[in-house]
């Protein structure tokens, strides 16, 4: 089932590359928020340029009180290369089974994805709620982290469009 914006988040356990525990429900109550970003294979050309954007804005996204989380099929073993080769401060999760992509409705890489045992590139960000906040499909890889990090910023920051500005009052009072 595709999950969307409002649902509740699969809040699990799983373990990231390193082998250390990611507990999602403990990062919600912490008030966080989490941005998971599938991707189909550690070391190829778009999940590179991906994994060196989020790389490049790992610090941002803490600022706004983001942790960020890579999520593919390979081993931990392709993923910890791939986050030496990328100097990835935010944790990759090897997800083999498939259960995150699962429980997250997150599909194959061109519809081959049970054949071929790769995710469609999509990012799901949870809000501190727990909740679905926003979902994007098939993104692309140059700009994902940066869009995300925008949406966050708009959130976080309310901002939207400026007010119109006020007119200037006469001294006079006129």
């Amino acid at each position: 089932m595709m999950l969307k914006p409002g649902d509740s988040a699969p809040l699990l356990q799983i373990q990231d590359a390193l082998g250390r525990t990611v507990d999602l429900a403990e990062l919600v109550r912490q008030g966080r928020y989490v941005v998971l970003w599938f991707y189909p294979k550690a070391n190829s050309p778009g999940c590179t340029a991906q994994g060196k954007k989020y790389a490049e804005l790992h610090e941002a996204f803490r600022q706004m009180g983001a942790e960020v989380f890579g999520v593919s099929r390979d081993p931990a073993s392709a993923q910890c290369d791939f986050m030496d080769k990328l100097a990835l401060e935010g944790g990759l999760i090897p997800d083999s089974s498939g259960r995150l992509g699962r429980a997250f409705g997150v599909g194959g890489f061109l519809g081959l994805g049970s054949l071929l045992g790769l995710y469609n590139r999509d990012t799901i960000l949870i809000n501190p709620q727990g909740r679905v906040e926003q979902v994007w499909r098939n993104v692309n890889p140059f700009r994902d982290a940066e869009v995300v990090l925008d949406y966050l910023k708009s959130r976080i920051f309310n901002l939207e469009a400026p007010a119109p500005a006020q007119p200037a009052t006469d001294p006079k009072g006129l």
